[in-house]
């Protein structure tokens, strides 16, 4: 695939997986041995990620600012909302809404997706649902 179609792979999962809540995507688009941050996790353990994430941000959005992309390799700096309503990070529901931001480096292999290495604000994102 080009550089346009990886980028385009990229955003259709985020827009898939995450603001259509599709529970069939990380099965269409991802490899059989994804690995995140270098954990093999593979199509089911990635879903079980996201389940996770929106679970505790069930009205959770992505927005992708900006792609860059260069061989197998997708930058995605991406801008995340939504609201906590279940545990994350050992800190129960507040109702909080919450903005944040991250960047993923994605390594695509063929038609999926088959690596990624996130960066997320976790401290800004703590800050705003820490109960203190």
């Amino acid at each position: 695939m080009g550089l346009e179609e990886n980028k385009a792979l990229v955003a259709r999962f985020y827009a898939e997986a995450i603001n259509q809540r599709d529970p069939s995507a990380c099965a269409r688009l991802l490899t059989g041995d994804f690995a995140h941050d270098g954990e093999v996790r593979g199509q089911e353990g990635q879903q079980q990620a996201v389940d996770a994430f929106l679970a505790a941000f069930p009205d959770l959005r992505n927005e992708i600012l900006m792609m860059v992309a260069e061989g197998d390799l997708v930058a995605a700096h991406q801008s995340w909302t939504g609201t906590h309503e279940g545990e994350f990070l050992g800190i129960a529901g507040t109702g909080r809404k919450v903005s944040f931001t991250s960047t993923a480096l994605i390594r695509i292999e063929g038609d999926r997706l088959a690596e990624a290495w996130d960066e997320v604000d976790l401290f800004g994102l703590s800050a705003q649902i820490n109960p203190d």
